[in-house]
């Protein structure tokens, strides 16, 4: 019986409104920081490699819609990997195809960690986090959509420890008119 009626009160305490508005008001507190405004930012997508082993094979593709041509735009790789990935650096391949069919492409090389094993980025337990600028103030000469690959150029295959590749595209200012 007393339990019951601890249960009741218990139950009629987290209906109360003052409760529920305390509640609501700690709930919106944590979420404020994931939905706050990143008024810069005009596209981002990860894509998760399967088993955290990336075969050659896959190509993370990212397909980005550009309407205003104005703009000049930051490009940055985002790449997650984990402390067991066996290599300091990574090779990649970037291509970008444009709305009229032309491929530009690029190998670049992304240093992940220094010479003594310290990893760059943002680590949590043995995941790593780490954006890189791959272009500053590129621009778009046609609005429309665009197709980024990124492949892996690395000797071993599959890449063991990449755990997903993301893009990110940023407003960087206003194109010069010439």
């Amino acid at each position: 019986m007393v339990n019951k009626r601890k249960r009741t009160a218990r139950l009629l305490t987290t209906l109360h409104p003052t409760y529920l508005k305390k509640r609501l008001l700690w709930f919106l507190i944590a979420l404020l920081p994931q939905v706050s405004c990143e008024p810069n930012r005009h596209y981002e997508k990860n894509i998760v490699i399967k088993k955290y082993v990336w075969d050659s094979a896959f190509v993370p593709e990212f397909v980005v819609e550009i309407s205003d041509t104005s703009h000049l735009y930051n490009l940055y790789l985002n790449i997650r990997h984990a402390t067991h990935y066996p290599y300091r650096n990574i090779w990649l391949i970037v291509s970008m195809i444009s709305p009229d069919g032309q491929q530009h492409s690029r190998r670049i090389e992304v240093q992940l960690g220094d010479e003594h094993g310290k990893w760059f980025g943002d680590g949590l337990g043995d995941i790593w986090d780490y954006q890189t600028l791959i272009q500053q103030h590129a621009y778009f000469p046609a609005p429309g959509l665009y197709r980024f690959q990124v492949i892996h150029n690395m000797r071993q295959d599959p890449l063991p420890g990449i755990m997903a590749i993301g893009l990110r595209i940023e407003k960087a200012g206003w194109k010069k008119t010439s």
